[in-house]
Formats: C-alpha cells, sequence, structure tokens
C-alpha cells in the first residue's frame, strides 16, 4: 500500500483572507464603549508622547 503525502505551498497564517458580509458591527458594542472611554481618559490624563526634531 503506496503514501500519499501533500504538499502545501501555503505558509501558516499566510493563507488567502476570508471577505465575508455578515461582520458585525462593534460602534455600539458596550465594552468597546467602554475601552474607548478609559483610552480618552488616559490620553488627556497622559498626553501624546513628543515628536523628534530630525
Amino acid at each position: 500500500m503506496s503514501t500519499t503525502v501533500k504538499e502545501r505551498n501555503t505558509m501558516k497564517g499566510f493563507g488567502p483572507g476570508v471577505v465575508s458580509s455578515d461582520v458585525k458591527s462593534h460602534a455600539n458594542d458596550p465594552a468597546v464603549l467602554r475601552q474607548v472611554e478609559k483610552a480618552m481618559e488616559t490620553l488627556k490624563r497622559v498626553g501624546l508622547p513628543k515628536q523628534k526634531n530630525k
């Protein structure tokens, strides 16, 4: 009995993407809104780093 070996050219994680129109929007998700509010408060408190002059 012979053995058949399948060769793959696609590396793990680099395959073709999946396109779907059934993607859920997270615009009004309470968990996402809490994270955005927390991030905004942190940015107001800490601020963004200054850009370095070249």
